[in-house]
């Protein structure tokens, strides 16, 4: 399965991404089951050596990740490996089998308030480096960012902060609050993989730092169903789903079971608040072609 980016979606994802010549004799294209245990163990190997600001988290209200190197002078401190959680993401390869790749990520504050889905809209700043420490994008002040379009790694990582709280000052700005913040470390199966970005080489384990100030709940096909709902076959991911086999996923499809009645005219059509199913065999109306 190879990543597919779209639209409307920021530098680190949108920089001009090369494809290797697949004639050239020193490239090889990998598998993910053998470039995933490679990833893991660099990765690990990293979070064993380096630590980040954790106190500064406490009582601080806006403070940024800063990532150092693990020494003599700092050894007493906890490692990243110490604080970080690992979240199973599978990648299906071209055997159609399921590889899974560890997403290793810290909650350095959770935030006061909900969780976006992986298929919202977010509001956040973020700093993106490789392990070497070399820094290919940065966003200091927050925009606006589709999950739903970003790298897999990323909107699984985003999705485990909470949004903050916000007040409006005198001048029309927002300021935001104890807004989540988390750091994320991810294997190339769940970035790039073998394509190259600006800076970016092919197989390259990502990190973010991500603040999350707050996000929308999105309709992308403004069928009036939100697009995390439209995972039909319940694996928490609205992605690949496509009822009707017109190879436009439902969270894009504003007809999704094909029948030529939109979809948005056939969730309610008696307005009782209460999503139809007409022959009553389990299957909402807007999904079921003989309704």
């Amino acid at each position: 399965m190879k990543k597919k980016l779209l639209f409307l979606i920021p530098l680190f994802l949108i920089l001009t991404q090369c494809k290797k010549d697949d004639d050239d004799p020193e490239y090889v294209i990998r598998e993910y089951s053998e470039q995933v245990n490679v990833d893991h163990q660099l990765l690990e190997d990293y979070l064993r050596t380096h630590t980040f600001n954790y106190e500064d988290f406490v009582n601080q209200i806006n403070v940024d990740v800063k990532i150092d190197t693990l020494t003599d002078f700092n050894s007493s401190r906890q490692s990243l490996y110490d604080l970080a959680n690992v979240k199973t993401i599978n990648v299906t390869d071209s055997n159609g089998d399921n590889v899974s790749h560890n997403l290793y990520y810290i909650i350095a504050r959770e935030g006061l308030n909900e969780k976006p889905s992986v298929a919202d809209s977010v509001y956040i700043a973020y700093d993106g480096l490789l392990t070497d420490g070399y820094v290919f994008d940065n966003r200091k002040f927050p925009i606006w960012l589709d999950l739903a379009n970003s790298l897999e790694g990323f909107r699984e990582g985003v999705s485990e902060l909470k949004t903050g709280n916000f007040t409006e000052n005198s001048n029309g700005t927002i300021s935001y609050t104890s807004f989540g913040v988390g750091i994320f470390f991810m294997p190339s199966g769940i970035g790039y993989f073998e394509n190259t970005s600006s800076g970016i080489p092919e197989y390259s384990p990502l990190i973010f730092s991500v603040k999350l100030m707050t996000y929308t709940p999105t309709d992308h096909d403004n069928d009036g169903i939100l697009s995390i709902f439209e995972d039909v076959d319940g694996d928490g991911k609205p992605f690949g789903d496509d009822s009707d086999g017109d190879n436009l996923w439902n969270m894009y499809d504003v007809d999704d079971d094909g029948d030529g009645i939109l979809t948005i005219n056939e969730i309610d059509k008696n307005n009782d608040n209460v999503i139809d199913d007409s022959n009553n065999d389990g299957t909402p109306d807007y999904l079921d072609p003989n309704n």
